[in-house]
């Protein structure tokens, strides 16, 4: 997943869990439904960054990794046609469970910390001080001839 749709996408699973948790109605509103009021909401609260991705496709990666955690034998992409539908299919989970999905996806989508994102630089090294780097022979150091680094 990208990084500025990684971010996004975290933000409104943890919303969605947050939503779900002190949701005092016993009708459930689906899934589908709560993403898409949800990503609204955030974008009208400038809550997803200064340039978001488009709307639907913040639902649409929210939704496929749901259905990823939930069914690990099918991989669903966020663009599969019948994303809704099986989306839906996870509404009949008992709201405990749908709970636990929502913050098992919420850990998967959570932002990489900028210290591991960058590999490890290797410090600046020079030249190596024998002769044998200006092609001359330096009497049988073992570099004769390497013209590397040390």
């Amino acid at each position: 997943m990208e990084r500025h749709y990684r971010n996004s996408t975290h933000r409104l699973l943890t919303e969605t869990h947050r939503r779900l948790a002190t949701h005092q109605d016993p009708a459930v509103p689906p899934l589908h439904a709560l993403l898409a009021q949800l990503v609204v909401e955030l974008y009208d609260r400038d809550l997803l960054g200064n340039r978001p991705p488009s709307l639907g496709g913040i639902v649409s990666e929210a939704a496929s990794c749901l259905l990823n955690l939930a069914t690990p034998q099918r991989v669903t992409r966020p663009f599969d046609e019948d994303l809704s539908e099986r989306l839906n299919e996870l509404d009949r989970l008992p709201l405990p469970e749908r709970l636990r999905l929502l913050q098992a996806a919420t850990r998967h989508t959570a932002p990489i910390p900028t210290s591991q994102r960058l590999p490890a630089r290797r410090r600046p090294t020079g030249l190596c001080p024998c002769p044998c780097n200006s092609g001359g022979f330096c009497g049988g150091c073992g570099h004769a001839g390497c013209g590397g680094r040390r």
